[in-house]
């Protein structure tokens, strides 16, 4: 299985034909009025693999703060059939995401095959968050 894309978006959707609509893709950067803060982010995930493999796939999204320390995870598993006379599969998904804020900074958000965030199925993408004037 590999990663086809992985991007933060101001909004994502999914229709039932498996398109997706977003916008302000990507988005690489947020500012926040309070830092700690719980947050909740839109996802887009496109896969690929070839067919005759990856029939049951588990990853997981991983966000990791500044630090270098894990700030939230996500599982996604699914049943993954090969496609009729194709000689590969996609799957797009939209996760609303959530993790946690703990300092400004350069959080990474990416795909590993385990919640820790160790093992990386793809590169990590970056997410600026910068703390503005509080009222």
């Amino acid at each position: 299985m590999h990663v086809a894309a992985l991007l933060v978006a101001g909004d994502a959707k999914l229709d039932d034909d498996g398109a997706i609509y977003a916008s302000r893709i990507p988005t690489t950067s947020f500012e926040v009025d309070q830092i700690p803060l719980e947050v909740t982010i839109p996802l887009i995930l496109v896969v690929h693999a070839e067919a005759g493999r990856d029939y049951d796939p588990q990853l997981f999204i991983v966000c990791k703060g500044p630090d270098g320390k894990r700030q939230g995870s996500f599982e996604s598993s699914w049943q993954w059939p090969d496609e009729e006379d194709k000689p590969s599969k996609y799957r797009c998904f939209t996760h609303p995401f959530p993790f946690t804020i703990s300092a400004e900074g350069e959080y990474t958000i990416g795909v590993y095959y385990d919640s820790y965030g160790i093992a990386e199925l793809a590169t990590p993408i970056p997410l600026s968050i910068k703390l503005v004037g509080s009222p």
